[in-house]
């Protein structure tokens, strides 16, 4: 497991610990989108590590697994292209349950480890009325619309380590996810979800935030790519 990799390279403090001043974790809903393949190795392990310590969390998935809480995506399938279902058939479940008190959604693949009391710190500066995408390494990718119409392109934050979306913008959101993805975003050109909801996020006037802390490589890569 990565996480475990990292305790032996970064050094890990051990006091003068500041907890987040702004947010706790039952402020936030966590989205994890996962497929059968995985079920008995990474979303086990996520389940019974980070996970277990939050209060609001999904599993989304197009198969029912009786070791693991899976909401059912109808339909999705479980390809690569499948979590773009996943996400955003999850995120309308998500917010309809949550909308009346959540202040953030995190949302992430099943092989990402979460701190989740550093992560709440990364929301310090940051006030979920306001419509906001946040999160860290960040890559670029052109945008579409209309499936073949190139739009701006867009710097996104990785996926792999999961990013924030703002009670504000779900709510902007909402009404229109379907369609987004139904009528704009060419699925089976490019199935990356994360590309896909930021440049949906985009398309309502909204660039993300980035912040330190999110890393989505293994410890060897990270400490190459951006040093201790």
């Amino acid at each position: 497991m990565y996480f475990l990799a990292y305790c032996n390279i970064v050094p890990t403090p051990r006091n003068k610990w500041t907890a987040a001043k702004r947010y706790v974790e039952s402020d936030i809903v966590f989205i994890i989108y996962t497929g059968a393949p995985f079920y008995q190795t990474r979303a086990l392990a996520t389940r019974d590590t980070w996970l277990s310590r939050v209060t609001h969390k999904y599993f989304f998935s197009s198969t029912p697994y009786s070791s693991l809480p899976v909401t059912v995506i109808e339909g999705a399938g479980e390809n690569y292209m499948s979590n773009m279902k996943k996400l955003y058939e999850g995120m309308k479940i998500a917010y309809q349950e949550h909308n009346q008190t959540s202040k953030f959604y995190f949302l992430s693949g099943c092989d990402t480890f979460v701190n989740v009391p550093h992560l709440l710190k990364r929301l310090d500066e940051y006030n979920h009325t306001k419509a906001l995408v946040i999160g860290g390494h960040p890559f670029g990718h052109t945008c579409y619309k209309k499936k073949n119409q190139t739009a701006s392109g867009v710097s996104y934050p990785s996926g792999g380590a999961g990013f924030f979306v703002s009670a504000a913008l779900m709510e902007m959101m909402y009404p229109k996810i379907h369609l987004f993805f139904q009528d704009d975003w060419p699925s089976e050109k490019f199935p990356y979800s994360d590309v896909a909801l930021n440049c949906f996020a985009a398309s309502l006037g909204v660039q993300p935030s980035f912040v330190p802390g999110f890393w989505a490589f293994t410890p060897e890569q990270t400490i190459k790519r951006d040093g201790l």
